[in-house]
C-alpha cells in the first residue's frame, strides 16, 4: 500500500514501468492495497491508455465499495472522451448500493461522456431522484453540464427539483442550472426564481437573484440585443449588396466579353460571305461569257454548216436542174446559195438556216458566177443579209414565206453544182 502511494507522483507520469506494477497491485487481496493502486493510476496514468483503461474498467466490479468508488474516478480520468467501454462500465455503477460510489460513476461520466449523449443523460435523470442527497446534488450539477441550451426535458426537471427538492444543496444546484440552461424570457422559469428569492437557504436566494440576470431582458439588455441586431443586419445587408455588386460586376464582364466574342465571329463570318459572294459573281460573270461565247459560237455553226451536211445538199442539186422542177417551191438552206440578185433574204428555219425558195430556168447569158460585179448592191444586201442572220435578228420565214425567193441550179465552169439567187 506504501509503495502504490509513493508511485502516485504527477511528475513520473507516462513511466512504463509504472502501469504494469500499479495494474497488478489492482488484484491484490487487500482492499486497501487495491484502493492506493487505484488512486495512483488515476494520477500516474496517460489518458487514452487502453491497457490500463482495460484494467480499471475491470476493477468496477470490485466486492469493496470504497475501491469501486477510486476506480471510478480513475476511469474518468484515464478514459478518452466518448470512449464506449468507459460509458458502459460507469452506467452500470450509477445503480451502486454504495452512494459514493453513485457519485463517483456520475463524475467519471461527466469527463468521459460526449455533450447531448442521449443515454447518459437519461441515466442522470433518475439519479435527480437518488436517496442520497449529495448524489442528486452531484447529478443535477453534471445533467446542467452535459445537457445543451434550452434542453426542454431538463429544465423541466430542474423546475420540478426546485419546487419539490428538500435539500437546500439540490434547490441551489438547479437554481444555477436554470441561470446555465434556461431560454432568456421563459415565463415559467422566471416564475420559479422570482420564488426562490424567498427561499429559506441563503446560497439559493442568492442563486436565483444572478439566475433571473441572466434569463430576464432588463431594459437596457433589451436595448443592447436590439443594436446588436440592427448591427447584424446592415452587417448581412452590407455583405448581401457587396456579393450582389461583385455578382453584376462578373456578369457584365462575361457579357461584354461573350458580346466581343459573338461580334468578331460575326465579322469573320460577313468577311467569309462577301469573299464567297464575290467568287460566286465572278464565277456567274465567267460562265455567263461562256454561255454568251458559246452561243455565238453556235450560230456560226449553224451558217457554216458540216462539210458532209453540205456534200448532201449538193449531191440532190442535179435532180432539180431538171425542167420538170421549173416552178417548184422548196425549202433550201441559206448556206447553199452562192450568188444572190434582186430577191428577198434568206434566214434560219428553226435549227436549219433556210428559206422558201422556187425553181426557175437560168436566164441566158447572165453570168452567176460569184466574181461577177455587175450588182454590187445586191452583193451588199448578201453581206446584210449574213449578218442579221447570224445575230438571230430574223428568221428564214419572216423573210421569205410572204414573197418565196427565186433561186437557179446551175453547173459552173468547173463542173460544180451550185445553188443560185
Amino acid at each position: 500500500q506504501a509503495a502504490c502511494q509513493s508511485l502516485a507522483q504527477p511528475s513520473i507520469r507516462g513511466d512504463p514501468r509504472i502501469g504494469p506494477a500499479l495494474m497488478k497491485c489492482l488484484q491484490d487481496r487487500d482492499s486497501y492495497v487495491r484502493q492506493a493502486a487505484a488512486s495512483a493510476l488515476a494520477q500516474v496514468a496517460r489518458r487514452g491508455d487502453d491497457l490500463i483503461l482495460e484494467a480499471l474498467i475491470a476493477r468496477l466490479n470490485d466486492s469493496d465499495a470504497a475501491v469501486r468508488r477510486l476506480v471510478s474516478t480513475a476511469v474518468g480520468q484515464v478514459s478518452q472522451r466518448g470512449h464506449l467501454s468507459a460509458i458502459m462500465g460507469l452506467l452500470g455503477r450509477l445503480e451502486d448500493k454504495d452512494g459514493g460510489v453513485r457519485r463517483s460513476a456520475i463524475k467519471g461520466l461527466e469527463k468521459v461522456t460526449e455533450k447531448e449523449d442521449a443515454k447518459v443523460l437519461t441515466a442522470l435523470f433518475g439519479r435527480t431522484a437518488d436517496g442520497e442527497a449529495f448524489v442528486r446534488h452531484t447529478a443535477v450539477e453534471v445533467l446542467s453540464r452535459l445537457a445543451g441550451e434550452g434542453n426542454a426535458e431538463v429544465v423541466d426537471r430542474l423546475l420540478e427539483l426546485l419546487g419539490t427538492d428538500r435539500d437546500a444543496r439540490v434547490r441551489w444546484a438547479a437554481t444555477e442550472a436554470l441561470g446555465r440552461l434556461a431560454v432568456r424570457g421563459d415565463s415559467r422559469v422566471l416564475t420559479a426564481l422570482l420564488g426562490r428569492l424567498d427561499d429559506e437557504a441563503d446560497s439559493v436566494r442568492r442563486a436565483a437573484a444572478n439566475a433571473l440576470g441572466h434569463v430576464t431582458f432588463a431594459p437596457l439588455q433589451e436595448l443592447e440585443l436590439q443594436e446588436k441586431h440592427i448591427a447584424e443586419l446592415e452587417y448581412r445587408g452590407h455583405h448581401e449588396v457587396s456579393a450582389r455588386d461583385k455578382t453584376i460586376s462578373e456578369l457584365r464582364q462575361h457579357h461584354a466579353q461573350e458580346t466581343n466574342k459573338l461580334r468578331q465571329r460575326i465579322e469573320l463570318l460577313e468577311e467569309t460571305l462577301r469573299r464567297e459572294l464575290q467568287q460566286r459573281d465572278a464565277k456567274i460573270a465567267e460562265l455567263t461569257e461562256q454561255v454568251q461565247e458559246q452561243a455565238w459560237i453556235s450560230r456560226i455553226t449553224q451558217c457554216m454548216p458540216h462539210a458532209g451536211q453540205v456534200s448532201r445538199f449538193l449531191s440532190t442539186l442535179p435532180d432539180l436542174a431538171s425542167p420538170s422542177s421549173y416552178g417548184s417551191e422548196i425549202l433550201a438552206p441559206v448556206w447553199a446559195l452562192r450568188c444572190m440578185r434582186g430577191s428577198g433574204p434568206c434566214s434560219f428555219h428553226g435549227s436549219s438556216p433556210s428559206c422558201s425558195a422556187t425553181i426557175n430556168s437560168l436566164p441566158g447569158g447572165d453570168d452567176l458566177s460569184p466574181t461577177s460585179g455587175k450588182d454590187k448592191r445586191s452583193l451588199l444586201a448578201l453581206f446584210e443579209l449574213f449578218e442579221q442572220l447570224s445575230s438571230g435578228v430574223v428568221t428564214p420565214l419572216e423573210l421569205t414565206e410572204a414573197r418565196p425567193l427565186d433561186v437557179y441550179v446551175h453547173q459552173t465552169e468547173d463542173n460544180t453544182w451550185g445553188l443560185f439567187c
